[in-house]
Parts: C-alpha cells; sequence; structure tokens
C-alpha cells in the first residue's frame, strides 16, 4: 500500500479561501454534540463568529454521518423543507 501512495497536496491547508459575498441561500452549521476532535463549543464558536449562526448540534462525535446518519439525514431534510425567508 505505502508503495503507491501519493503525496498529498499542501494547497488545501496554503490557499486562502476568499469570497467577495455569500451565495443566495441559507447557511447552516452542524455539529456533532461529542465531537472530541473539534469540540461543540468551538464549533458553535466559529460557526457564530465567521459565519453568522447557530450551529445544529445532533447526537455523535466526528463522523456523526456513520455513527447517526438518520438523526443527520433528518436534520438535512429538514432544510429542504423550509421556507426560504
Amino acid at each position: 500500500m505505502f508503495e503507491n501512495e501519493a503525496p498529498q497536496s499542501d494547497r488545501p491547508f496554503g490557499d486562502a479561501c476568499a469570497f467577495d459575498d455569500w451565495p443566495d441561500f441559507p447557511i447552516h452549521a452542524v455539529a456533532g454534540h461529542d465531537d472530541r476532535f473539534f469540540p461543540l463549543d468551538l464549533q458553535q464558536r466559529i460557526a457564530r463568529e465567521r459565519l453568522g449562526v447557530e450551529t445544529d448540534v445532533v447526537p455523535g462525535g466526528h463522523l456523526v454521518a456513520l455513527s447517526h446518519p438518520r438523526e443527520l439525514s433528518a436534520l438535512l431534510v429538514s432544510y429542504l423543507e423550509a421556507p426560504l425567508g
């Protein structure tokens, strides 16, 4: 496996992500309640400071899509069903 391993690019961490403005649709932040890699309070603070939104919290840890797919899916579907406003 290691013989065929390709080096990873440094660009995702080196290039700035800059937007002139946000897209014209609602922005949401989702976090797993028990995430030990990025603690919930950190994620909530970052979403508030950088996106101006409150974080929707679902059960689970860092890989919430694997540990609680139904809960995450229900939340994502609720975004689609919510009226735009």
